[in-house]
């Protein structure tokens, strides 16, 4: 017998939620592989990066402890997710003229760090 409509979008919601700690966790171990070399999330940017804490919805290039490169400062708007999935991509597509270079090709894992770059305020 198939399930009604409505009890298939509540056991649906219901397994995506109780998946959010994993998802969570695959993020920060993502993070740690893919940019904490040069990204820290404690509000301190580093020569190599800035701070990705609470970056998510922030202005890009605003942190007044970080030097960016023209092409991050030239920029308007902010960082939303759909934003930051496009720079973890193809970064020089995104801002030529960058110095980050470390792409991410995986969209699974680019959203995994997005989604806990969320988390991160």
């Amino acid at each position: 017998m198939r399930q009604p409509l409505a009890e298939r979008l509540v056991v649906s919601l219901l397994v995506l939620l109780a998946a959010t700690p994993a998802l969570a966790a695959d993020g920060r171990e993502a993070f740690r592989t893919n940019c904490e070399s040069c990204h820290t999330l404690d509000g301190h940017s580093t020569k190599s990066g800035p701070s990705l804490k609470g970056v998510v919805w922030r202005k890009i290039a605003v942190l007044p402890d970080f030097a960016y490169t023209g092409a991050l400062r030239s920029m308007v708007g902010t960082w939303t997710p759909d934003r930051l999935d496009a720079f973890l991509h193809n970064t020089q597509a995104a801002a030529p003229g960058s110095d980050m270079f470390w792409d991410i090709d995986d969209g699974p894992t680019r959203r995994a760090i997005v989604d806990y770059l969320k988390t991160a305020k």
